[in-house]
């Protein structure tokens, strides 16, 4: 399972990176679905996408919602 988590990951990952030169293909949400496969498998893997600048801010939004455990008080 993690290997196959780890793979996964690794492939949104480079999606998204292709998503930044490639007018069209969006990359939060590959990105997003990354942060979500490497949460379970490699969680220092994260924090350069959660630092980043222009996608860090979405990521941790998406994280914060609450049917991925974020806060029940709304913001």
């Amino acid at each position: 399972m993690r290997w196959t988590l780890d793979g996964l990951g690794g492939g949104l990952l480079a999606i998204g990176a292709v998503g930044v030169v490639t007018p069209g293909l969006p990359t939060t949400v590959f990105w997003i679905g990354a942060v979500l496969c490497f949460l379970k498998t490699r969680p220092h893997a994260v924090r350069p996408l959660l630092r980043t600048p222009v996608i860090g801010p979405a990521i941790r939004w998406y994280l914060r919602w609450r049917p991925f455990g974020g806060s029940k008080n709304k913001r």
